[in-house]
């Protein structure tokens, strides 16, 4: 027999902690100790698969609640299309006015020539220059390309008649949305590594994807935002009319 004071797996509880809500916190996690502990009793590493088991499952019920929600897409959907913006632009400026590698880890100029300009992001000598390249910025002609904004008018207008055709949820107009705002410079990515390219005609490739990336972001976040704000005056709306046909029903 096992020692009757062994305690179920602290990752496992950790894990349910940081996703259950508060207010069902507590009973579950009591249930389940004492649950685990009677099993413990009898085997304690079964009692530690099932405790495991209990905690996988309950999170994901509980993860697929909150990810659903509309209160989770509108934070997501607020925080999210602001920082990518800022990010598309910072990425922007760089390319359009960083005029040396000098800092940059070794081997960094073969990373951007295969069009993965955001690795920039990891490299310390980007942040350390950001300041310069920014104020050389000397007008907004380096965030104009045709070709990108033909893009992200053919992106946005294939989205809105999806949602016109299928009445999208928020939470499938977001995956939707930011999968088009994803999906050009995922191309620029793939032509480059498909074609030998010449580093100056790769410059051009990899600035369609990340100003088509920039244009869209922001726009994309309005239409999700729309949907949400739509969805939440049908729930009203059907909230009201249950709760008439209710007042009818008892009268």
């Amino acid at each position: 027999m096992n020692d009757p004071l062994s305690s179920p797996p602290s990752f496992a509880v950790l894990l349910m902690t940081w996703i259950l809500p508060k207010c069902v916190l507590d009973t579950i996690l009591g249930d389940l100790f004492e649950e685990f502990s009677q099993r413990a009793n009898e085997d304690e590493r079964a009692a530690n698969r099932w405790f495991w088991h209990q905690a996988l499952h309950t999170s994901v019920i509980y993860f697929n609640k909150v990810f659903n929600s509309p209160k989770f897409v509108r934070k997501i959907n607020l925080i999210l299309p602001i920082l990518l913006f800022v990010v598309a632009f910072l990425l922007i400026a760089w390319l359009s006015y960083a005029d040396n590698l000098k800092g940059y880890s070794e081997g960094f100029w073969q990373i951007l020539l295969s069009g993965n300009a955001h690795m920039a992001l990891f490299e310390k000598a980007f942040w350390l220059n950001l300041a310069d390249h920014l104020l050389a910025i000397d007008g907004g002609k380096f965030l104009v390309d045709i070709p990108s904004f033909i893009i992200t008018t053919v992106c946005l207008l294939l989205l809105v008649f999806l949602d016109k055709r299928q009445n999208f949820s928020p939470l499938k107009m977001a995956c939707w949305g930011y999968s088009l705002v994803l999906l050009p410079y995922v191309w620029s990515l793939i032509h480059i590594s498909s074609n030998h390219y010449q580093a100056t005609q790769i410059g051009p490739i990899t600035a369609i994807g990340l100003i088509s990336f920039f244009y869209m972001i922001l726009p994309i976040s309005y239409l999700v935002h729309r949907k949400l704000k739509s969805h939440q005056v049908d729930s009203y709306k059907e909230d009201n009319q249950s709760q008439s046909e209710e007042s009818n029903n008892e009268s």
